[in-house]
């Protein structure tokens, strides 16, 4: 599909807008509001060059196409090295599945994907339902409090800790240099950001040893419980083991994912709610009736994770242009998610909303292998949220996070109206 005519001045000055569009130097109000930036390019330059050479696709069409592309590769050894230098933070970013092409993907993946398939993941919605009672009761009992530090945040964490197999009360320290190894993976970081994440990837390897080495002391005492324990169950040397270095490595990168774009969905979607009151009036009175539609209309709506990268290994054909071999993309599936020319009014939250083919997850080999948690989490904690919070309102301005790749919130202050 092509771009708009130009009709006018207004075209001209919008194309030119779009053009000047910078990855790494974002305007001011792209934190708070960056549907406006993605429309416009959407609209006027959907493949967009960024300063660094690599290109910023926006529109739904291209997006699904590249995710598509069995070829297109994942591995930013050379580019994170001359961003982040040598040391723990590289090799988290290049040592963690994320960051892996098949085979080693697919080996590593094939290691945790049992504890995230549905049915194992079902045996926790007890856990989560008695956890969300508890914290509706604090809250409740406070009636002003903060929605991401008192209750999204706290179901996440407390959940993958005991996937992964460490304690639960560890959770919150873990999840505090979790963020400071995801922070660099942004467009433009200070060097002091690197710096952090090169101390906490560091750290978190020396607190994971002494839990490596108690999962080893149970080899082969019966079947893995943990994520953890699954992982030293496949240590070895051979082509389909895992080495020590993969273990630290897939560890953190599972306690990432587990909790950080969870808690933002939930946190980011309960302000999403608030600015459309007729729908959090629905998510109370009629949840029954939603079924999981409201779900994955939260997951549209948010897109937690808003950018991920491929690198063409062959010249591509998309509706937009054509992209030759070697091309880094930037793929925004945030802009996809709320992409006209698939999704009708996509800046409403409608919970309703049917077909809904959001790409918040992604596409293909890599799709996000803890979507299941991650529906199960806020199907059951939003609604209980929407019917025992009835008079939740703000109490102060949403303060989202200085992350461009993650949409989240640091702050969101409430009351309950008693």
């Amino acid at each position: 599909m092509t771009s708009p005519p130009d009709s006018g001045r207004a075209n001209i000055e919008a194309r030119a807008a779009a053009q000047a569009f910078d990855l790494f130097a974002l305007p001011a109000d792209y934190i708070d509001a960056p549907w406006r930036y993605h429309r416009l390019l959407r609209d006027f330059d959907p493949i967009h060059a960024n300063a660094d050479g690599s290109v910023l696709l926006t529109r739904y069409a291209d997006v699904r196409t590249v995710w598509r592309d069995v070829s297109a590769s994942v591995d930013k050894t050379e580019m994170f090295r001359a961003k982040f230098g040598e040391g723990p933070l590289l090799e988290h970013h290049t040592t963690a599945m994320l960051f892996r092409d098949p085979p080693d993907h697919d080996r590593l993946r094939a290691v945790v994907n049992p504890f995230f398939a549905p049915k194992q993941i079902a045996r926790f919605r007890l856990f989560i339902e008695q956890l969300v009672d508890g914290l509706l009761d604090e809250v409740q009992e406070r009636g002003s409090f903060d929605f991401v530090r008192d209750f999204a945040s706290r179901i996440p964490i407390a959940l993958i800790t005991r996937i992964m197999g460490v304690p639960p009360e560890d959770g919150e320290h873990l999840r505090a240099l979790g963020l400071r190894v995801l922070f660099p993976l942004n467009p433009r970081v200070p060097a002091e950001a690197i710096a952090s994440g090169h101390e906490a990837a560091a750290e978190f390897a020396a607190y994971l040893a002494e839990h490596v080495e108690h999962a080893r002391s149970r080899r082969g005492a019966g079947e893995p419980e943990s994520v953890l324990e699954a992982l030293v169950a496949s240590e070895g040397d051979g082509d389909d083991r895992v080495s020590e270095s993969e273990i630290v490595q897939m560890c953190l990168l599972v306690l990432n994912g587990g909790h950080e774009t969870t808690t933002n969905l939930m946190a980011v979607g309960m302000n999403g709610l608030l600015d459309h009151p007729d729908q959090l009036r629905l998510l109370r009175d009629e949840p029954e009736s939603l079924g999981a539609t409201f779900v994955e209309e939260l997951i549209r709506y948010v897109s937690p994770l808003q950018l991920q990268g491929r690198r063409l290994t062959r010249d591509l054909e998309l509706p937009s242009g054509d992209l030759r071999a070697g091309t880094e993309v930037v793929l925004c599936q945030a802009s996809a998610n709320r992409d006209e020319r698939v999704f009708s009014d996509p800046d409403r939250l409608d919970l309703r909303r049917m077909p809904n083919g959001h790409v918040a997850f992604g596409l293909g080999v890599h799709v996000c292998i803890g979507r299941p948690l991650a529906r199960l989490e806020t199907s059951i904690a939003m609604p209980k949220v929407a019917r025992r919070l009835a008079g939740i309102e703000r109490t102060g301005d949403p303060v989202f996070s200085p992350n461009v790749r993650f949409r989240g919130l640091t702050s969101l202050p409430v009351a309950v109206r008693r």
